[in-house]
């Protein structure tokens, strides 16, 4: 969620408050284990007791783009997650409605590999659909404003870019912006990010394409998914009114 100004992160954190303190397991039977675990989500259902749709106002809000996350756009079909974006026009410019979840339980060091195809036109994960500007797909670690925070980030109008960000607190971030050869919105693609105590490490597809020793976090974190608006050609390319999707086939997360 690399668009961080102070109000949206203040925000962030007063709903993960309001949230039944998400930061302990929930206590139900079904809830992701602790840390000291493997496990693997495949997405053949969207369990509540494991991940929370998200519904508070979103974090990009400016004069002509405003919105918020919608829990009906989160969804499961066909065994992946579903997260679809939708912006249309409206009486104060352009409105989106947008889609996140998040772990209900925290994780902290090891291996976390996320199997997903950025947003695009197609909510078919058999066919490719077209990539547009003015959005961002993200599969991210995070709590409390930033004290940890590692993210994959795909844009609309950089599709064959891999943007990679660390934060430990807002005012500490080491990042990469890495060119690939692939479109990430046209193929599911395997991400992962390696988070040890000294540094984290990413990978496409097997392939190392980035290490940082430089602002390592140290909190246990939520791991989060979401798909949202840009108006901007800085950051995700300017707004295209329609609907997008953003499908994940598969997470997995191994211990250190």
């Amino acid at each position: 969620m690399t668009i961080h100004r102070t109000a949206a992160a203040a925000l962030l954190g007063l709903w993960l408050t309001a949230c039944n303190d998400l930061s302990t397991p929930q206590a139900t039977g079904t809830t992701l284990r602790p840390a000291a675990a493997t496990w693997t989500e495949t997405f053949d259902t969207l369990d509540s007791a494991r991940w929370i749709r998200s519904s508070w106002p979103g974090f990009w809000q400016a004069p002509g783009l405003t919105g918020g996350f919608d829990p009906a756009l989160a969804s499961v079909k066909g065994g992946h997650l579903l997260l679809t974006l939708n912006v249309q026009a409206c009486a104060t410019g352009l409105c989106a409605r947008a889609a996140e979840i998040q772990s209900a339980q925290t994780f902290g060091f090891g291996r976390y590999t996320y199997r997903f195809r950025a947003a695009s036109t197609s909510a078919n994960p058999s066919r490719s659909g077209k990539v547009q500007s003015g959005n961002i797909s993200g599969a991210f670690s995070f709590v409390n404003e930033s004290a940890t925070e590692i993210d994959l980030e795909i844009e609309g109008n950089r599709p064959r870019t891999l943007n990679a960000a660390v934060w430990n607190t807002v005012n500490n971030k080491s990042y990469s912006v890495l060119p690939t050869g692939v479109t990430f919105g046209q193929s599911f693609q395997t991400l992962t990010y390696e988070w040890r105590p000294d540094r984290v490490t990413y990978f496409l597809n097997g392939t190392k394409v980035w290490e940082t020793t430089q602002n390592v976090p140290q909190q246990a974190a939520h791991i989060m998914l979401n798909v949202w608006p840009t108006d901007s050609a800085a950051w995700g390319g300017t707004a295209t009114t329609g609907t997008v999707h953003m499908l994940v086939d598969e997470i997995s997360f191994e211990a250190f």
